[in-house]
C-alpha cells in the first residue's frame, strides 16, 4: 500500500470511529457499560450474601407487588368515583323530570276535584245536539286517557328511579370495599418496608454493602424485564417460522389421530441459529418444561398447555434470578406484555396440509409428545 494511500486509510479510520461515536449515544453506551459491570458484581457473591440476597430481594418483590396493587386500586376508585358522578347526575335529571310530572298531575287533580263529576255531567247534558254531546264525551275521554298516561308515566319513572338508585348503592359499596383494600394494603406496605428495615438493621456494618448488592440486583432485574418480552417475541417467531421437517415431528398416522413429538435437541439446535437468541434453551422433563435464559441469568419452570385449536402456550409455575427465587407477581410481570405461544400450525406447515385439532401436549424426558386429529 503507497504512504498516501494508507494516509487516506488511516484518515477515514479514524474518521469513521468520530462517526460511530457521534451516532451511537453516550448514555447507551454508559448504561450498557453500568450493566456490564453490575452484572461481573452479582457473579461475584459467595454463598453467604446469596442467602442475605434473597430475603432482600424477596422482600423487595413484595413490596413491588404491592405498589402495583396499589395503583391498580387507585384507578378502580378513581374509575368508580367517575361512575357515581354520572349515576348521580342521571338520578337527578330523572328526579327533576318526576318531580315535574307529578307537578302536573297533581294541578290536573286539582283542577278535576274543583270541577267534580256533576260538571263533567253538566257539560254533556248541556249539548244541544249529538254532534256537540260527541264533541264534550270525547273531550272528557281525552282528559281521563292523559290522566292515566301520566299516571303511567309516574310509575315507570318511579321504578326506573328505584332501580337507578339501587345501581348507585351497589357502586358505593364497591367503593367502600376498594377503599378498604387499599388502607390493608398501605398496612401492608408499612409492615414490609419495617420488615426490611429492621433486616438490613440486622446486618449492622455490613448494611450498606448489601443495601448496594441489592440495588445492583434490582438494576439487573429491571433490565431482565425489559428485555423479556423480546426474546420471548424472537422464541415465537422464530420457532413459527417453520424451520422443522417432518423427521423432526416424528409423526405416526393412525386412521383417526396423528401422534408425534419434538426431541429438545432440535428444538435447541433451531434456537442457535438465531444470534438474539444466544443462550436460550428449553428442557423437556416429565411434565416440567424449563426455560433457560443463560446471559439473563434467568430459570423458569412450567409447561405447555393447548390454547385455542393448534397452539401451545408456555404458563409458568416458578422462576429463579441468579439462583434466586421470583415471587408469582414476578413471574406474571415477564409475560404480561408477551406471552410465549407457539403455533402447531405454523410448526407443520408443509408437512400437514390438512386442517386439524390439536388433542394433547405432554412434556416428557427430552422431548414434547403431542396428538392431533383431523377437522372433518
Amino acid at each position: 500500500m503507497s504512504g498516501h494511500n494508507s494516509k487516506n486509510f488511516i484518515i477515514a479510520f479514524v474518521f469513521t470511529g468520530v462517526l460511530v461515536g457521534v451516532i451511537l449515544p453516550v448514555h447507551v453506551v454508559g448504561k450498557v457499560k453500568q450493566i456490564t459491570e453490575t452484572e461481573q458484581k452479582l457473579e461475584g457473591i459467595t454463598e453467604e450474601e446469596k442467602t442475605v440476597l434473597k430475603e432482600l430481594f424477596t422482600i423487595n418483590q413484595k413490596l413491588s407487588e404491592l405498589q402495583t396493587e396499589e395503583e391498580k386500586i387507585n384507578n378502580d376508585i378513581s374509575l368508580l368515583e367517575q361512575q357515581i358522578a354520572v349515576k348521580q347526575k342521571e338520578i337527578d335529571t330523572k328526579q327533576e323530570d318526576y318531580d315535574n310530572h307529578l307537578d302536573i298531575l297533581k294541578q290536573v287533580l286539582v283542577n278535576y276535584q274543583r270541577g267534580g263529576p256533576a260538571t263533567y255531567l253538566e257539560i254533556l247534558l248541556r249539548a244541544e245536539d249529538l254532534s256537540s254531546f260527541l264533541k264534550s264525551l270525547n273531550v272528557m275521554k281525552d282528559i281521563s286517557h292523559n290522566v292515566k298516561e301520566l299516571l303511567t308515566s309516574l310509575g315507570d319513572a318511579k321504578k326506573v328511579l328505584v332501580e337507578e338508585k339501587q345501581k348507585l348503592d351497589e357502586k358505593a359499596v364497591e367503593l367502600d370495599e376498594r377503599k378498604a383494600e387499599l388502607a390493608k394494603n398501605l398496612a401492608d406496605n408499612q409492615l414490609i418496608q419495617k420488615e426490611k428495615e429492621n433486616y438490613l438493621a440486622s446486618l449492622l456494618e455490613n448494611k450498606d454493602y448489601y443495601t448496594q448488592q441489592l440495588s445492583n440486583l434490582e438494576l439487573m432485574w429491571s433490565n431482565c424485564k425489559s428485555i423479556f418480552p423480546k426474546l420471548t417475541d424472537e422464541i415465537t417467531k422464530f420457532i413459527n417460522e417453520g424451520y422443522f421437517t417432518l423427521d423432526d415431528l416424528n409423526m405416526k398416522f393412525g386412521l383417526l389421530q396423528m401422534e408425534g413429538y419434538l426431541k429438545e435437541n432440535t428444538f435447541n439446535s433451531i434456537l442457535e441459529d438465531k444470534d438474539e437468541l444466544n443462550g436460550v434453551t428449553f428442557d423437556f422433563k416429565e411434565e416440567k418444561v424449563f426455560l433457560n435464559l443463560t446471559e439473563e441469568h434467568l430459570i423458569l419452570t412450567g409447561n405447555f398447555v393447548i390454547e385455542g385449536d393448534n397452539a401451545i402456550l408456555y404458563e409458568v409455575k416458578e422462576g429463579t434470578f441468579y439462583d434466586m427465587p421470583l415471587e408469582q407477581s414476578s413471574l406474571e410481570e415477564l409475560f404480561q406484555e408477551k406471552p410465549l405461544l407457539i403455533d402447531f400450525k405454523s410448526i407443520s406447515e408443509g408437512i400437514i396440509t390438512i386442517a386439524f385439532t390439536l388433542d394433547k401436549i405432554e412434556s416428557k424426558e427430552d422431548q414434547l409428545n403431542f396428538e392431533i386429529s383431523p377437522k372433518w
